[in-house]
């Protein structure tokens, strides 16, 4: 069974958050493994998800994703729950 996302609830989670553009994004995972994160990665776990858990993200604008400091959090404790 499919999970249902509520992405009214999402964006404004994420939005009331420490947002993070996908560069600052970057850094705060680099900081944390010690290794670069690619920019891409990082918009297919938003988009796609990893083991069937997604970094929340919202668009703003026509071009911009982001993310905040607490989704990043939340994604690698579910990522580290599934193991």
């Amino acid at each position: 069974m499919k999970k249902t996302i509520d992405y009214e609830q999402v964006v404004s989670r994420v939005l009331s958050e420490d947002i993070l553009s996908l560069s600052q994004a970057q850094k705060e995972l680099q900081t944390l493994t010690g290794h670069r994160t690619d920019k891409g990665t990082i918009i297919r776990w938003i988009r796609k998800g990893v083991g069937g858990i997604k970094l929340e993200g919202v668009r703003l604008g026509g071009r911009s994703i982001f993310t905040s400091a607490q989704a990043l959090n939340r994604f690698i404790q579910q990522r580290t729950a599934s193991l």
